[in-house]
C-alpha cells in the first residue's frame, strides 16, 4: 500500500519546486520533533524496544529528514570543465519511488 501511494504521489511531487519540497520536509521534521515521544511509544509497542532506544530511532530518522532538507543546495547542479574538450554536468531529476532503511 505504501509503495502504491508513493507511486501515485510521485506525479504531483515531481512537479514541485525544490524549495516547495524542502518546505514540506522541514514541516515533517518539525512534526516528528514535536511528536517524538508519541512516535517512540509506538515503536516500543510495535518492536518491544525500550523507550530510550525508540527515542534514538526517532531522532536518527529525523536526521535523515533534516539532511533531505538540504536538497536545494545539493540539487543546484554544476558544470565542471574537466579538460579543454571535456565538460561534465551534474543534474538531478526525480526518478520515482525509492526505499530507505534507516
Amino acid at each position: 500500500a505504501a509503495v502504491t501511494a508513493a507511486h501515485t504521489a510521485f506525479e504531483s511531487w515531481s512537479t514541485l519546486t525544490v524549495k516547495s519540497r524542502a518546505f514540506i520536509l522541514l514541516k515533517f521534521h518539525s512534526l516528528v520533533r514535536q511528536n517524538a515521544k508519541e512516535l517512540a511509544t509506538l515503536i516500543v509497542m510495535e518492536n518491544g524496544k525500550n523507550l530510550t532506544e525508540a527515542l534514538a530511532d526517532v531522532a536518527k530518522g529525523n536526521e535523515t529528514a533534516e539532511y533531505a532538507c538540504s536538497a536545494p543546495q545539493l540539487m543546484q547542479g554544476k558544470i565542471d570543465r574537466v579538460s579543454s574538450e571535456v565538460t561534465c554536468r551534474d543534474r538531478r531529476d526525480p526518478l520515482g519511488v525509492v526505499a530507505s532503511v534507516v
